[in-house]
């Protein structure tokens, strides 16, 4: 397994610990997880997350190409739009994004999912 392949691997499962953390947070204080149509983006987040490993494990197919596209389709697209969200309207949007070692999540997770699309482009043969 190259560095890269380590790399993706540990950016994805750090993900997947952002959002296992977005959900205890989600039970201890529910106003400091932002929602999409009603569901806390913690769940969005880690299916997202999950499809990314998925793709990444499975012998390649059609399948594992449509798991990657959707995992990155979805992480990208909610994590910019909560981003955008948070940076133009602040507190007056109702979004409250949770902390981790005094970084929001909603950067956390943007750059992380961005992270590992660079990291799936460049290790592509």
């Amino acid at each position: 397994m190259s560095f890269k392949e380590k790399l993706f691997f540990a950016l994805a499962v750090f993900g997947l610990s952002i959002s296992f953390i977005l959900l205890a947070k989600l039970h201890t204080n529910p106003f400091r997880v932002p929602t999409f149509s009603d569901v806390p983006i913690c769940y969005v987040y880690g299916n997202a997350y999950i499809a990314i490993i998925l793709s990444a494990l499975l012998k390649k197919s059609f399948l594992t190409s449509l798991l990657s596209i959707a995992g990155f389709t979805v992480g990208l697209m909610i994590s910019a739009y909560f981003l955008f969200v948070w940076i133009k309207f602040g507190g007056s949007a109702h979004i409250f994004p949770a902390e981790i070692l005094g970084i929001k999540t909603i950067y956390a997770d943007f750059l992380n999912f961005a992270a590992l699309l660079v990291l799936q482009i460049i290790k592509k043969p």
